[in-house]
């Protein structure tokens, strides 16, 4: 039996609308003052989004006889950790555009302008600024929000006490491990990286959390601390390939994507200097000429959007889009096995869905 893609998206959807309703409570909405931090800590929750990280817990909460719907609190809070690194992300990216709108720190800066009257570089650093603070805002109400499956639901507060360690002890200094590592090794030669230290950095930033969010559903479904358990560990292992598979695609389509379907700019990789799988199987293949007009661009904040797109072709023509594909969909195989420990059930046959569409997808 395989779940249709459409029975898959609906289903994803459905779940997105609980998180988001969850999210938008008025309870949480009282929290957050003056407006312009306000503002920024609901925006791209205020977005449309994929929210596969909430997804895979609650399916995961499923797959092991649980009920989903006492993991909605742990789902959102996932949601919200992952939230807080986006923003955060996006700082260190320089990044203007996020989810098809302005990222926080350049809305934060136009704010500045149009309502403070803030010259140029103040508005700059006032976007900045309030970015840091939503981050922090969201990282602490993540939290928050995992208590509530002890304080508004029937979980042991013992399972809570541990997924709330696990998320900011393991994960959290996985997660940042890896986003250091994504820093420095932008500034590296390219020959001096391998695709196993690349992979390992994009486990870091994108396969941690993921591991976490099945592992996070399995305990609560089980309400157990026994994170042993060989079908948490095979949730957790799905989860964790998947992630990384998923890391992949996006690293495709930020070279092959549609702008209007990504919400964000294509080829920023490029002008970032992100050392991606892409650029080394396109570097291996290259000729001197090719490997010196690639070095020529790579991390040139200055680059055309000309040289961005010649670039592309060529990362496409040497291979390493292929390549990159090609590691993705082995990840993906090889995760799918992990779940032969599972019963079969419709939240089975929805995570396989989801395991395919990590690396169909096109947004």
């Amino acid at each position: 039996m395989k779940t249709k893609s459409i029975d898959f998206l609906a289903e994803l959807e459905k779940r997105e609308r609980w998180i988001a309703s969850y999210l938008k409570s008025k309870e949480f909405e009282e929290w957050f003052y003056p407006a312009h931090l306000k503002e920024a800590v609901y925006s791209y929750v205020n977005r449309s989004g994929k929210r596969l990280r909430p997804a895979v817990l609650l399916l995961s909460c499923g797959a092991v006889g649980g009920k989903e719907e006492e993991a909605v609190p742990a789902a959102a809070a996932v949601e919200m950790f992952h939230t807080w690194t986006l923003v955060h992300d996006d700082l260190i990216d320089n990044d203007e555009r996020r989810r098809g709108g302005l990222t926080v720190h350049a809305q934060s800066s136009k704010l500045a302008q149009q309502q403070m009257n803030y010259p140029e570089n103040q508005a700059k650093d006032y976007g900045r600024h309030i970015a840091i603070l939503a981050g922090d805002v969201q990282q602490g109400w993540a939290v928050s929000l995992l208590c509530d499956c002890s304080l508004k639901g029937d979980l042991d507060p013992r399972v809570t006490l541990t997924l709330i360690r696990m998320l900011e002890s393991y994960v959290l200094n996985t997660l940042v491990s890896g986003e250091t590592l994504d820093i420095q090794f932008s500034k590296q030669a390219i020959e001096s990286l391998e695709p196993e230290r690349i992979l390992d950095m994009l486990w870091r930033k994108t396969g941690a959390l993921y591991e976490y969010a099945a592992k996070a559903g399995a305990m609560i479904g089980l309400n157990s601390t026994h994170a042993d358990d060989r079908r948490i560990v095979a949730l957790s292992n799905f989860t964790s390939r998947c992630g990384t598979a998923f890391q992949l695609q996006d690293d495709i389509l930020g070279i092959i994507g549609d702008e209007k379907q990504l919400g964000k700019p294509v080829g920023s990789d490029i002008r970032e200097g992100k050392r991606t799988t892409i650029i080394y199987y396109a570097f291996k293949n290259a000729t001197l000429e090719q490997k010196a007009r690639l070095k020529s661009v790579l991390g040139n904040s200055e680059a055309t959007r000309e040289q961005i797109d010649q670039i592309r072709q060529l990362l496409i023509e040497l291979g390493g889009v292929s390549e990159t594909k090609r590691l993705a969909e082995q990840i993906i195989q090889k995760a799918r096995t992990e779940l032969d420990v599972l019963e079969d059930s419709s939240y089975k046959q929805l995570l396989l869905a989801w395991a395919d569409f990590m690396i169909a997808r096109n947004f």
